[in-house]
């Protein structure tokens, strides 16, 4: 399954990982060093944006108005095509599942669910 678990830590966890459970979790990097093999997706300003070597790679979502509004609606249409187009089958919201309807008991929405639910919030 590839999913995209939601991280409510604070910064600079990003938006959260794409995760994909077929794969490994750590591999080596180019160079040499250990790193998750997850996608980060992040969102901010120009100023905000960082490269996270803990893993294999960052999507970062541009955007002033999302980094002044301090939430990644003003991006969330690009964010949903990515998911998409990487893929992704569900979501991990374990905050969100105990608020609305659709996830299973480990709180993995399907992913269309997950952007409806997104989207009420537009």
């Amino acid at each position: 399954m590839i999913y995209f678990s939601i991280d409510y830590r604070s910064p600079p966890s990003g938006m959260g990982q794409i995760i994909d459970t077929t794969q490994p979790e750590k591999v080596l990097r180019p160079d040499g060093q250990e790193c998750y093999n997850y996608i980060l997706v992040d969102y901010g300003s120009s100023d905000e944006f960082h490269w996270d070597n803990s893993y294999i790679g960052t999507k970062y979502f541009e955007s002033e108005q999302a980094s002044q509004e301090g939430w990644a609606g003003p991006v969330l249409p690009q964010i949903f095509q990515f998911l998409r187009d990487s893929k992704v089958t569900h979501v991990h919201d374990g905050e969100l599942a105990y608020e609305e309807e659709g996830a299973d008991d480990n709180g993995y929405f399907p992913l269309d669910r997950w952007i409806e639910i997104m989207n009420s919030y537009l």
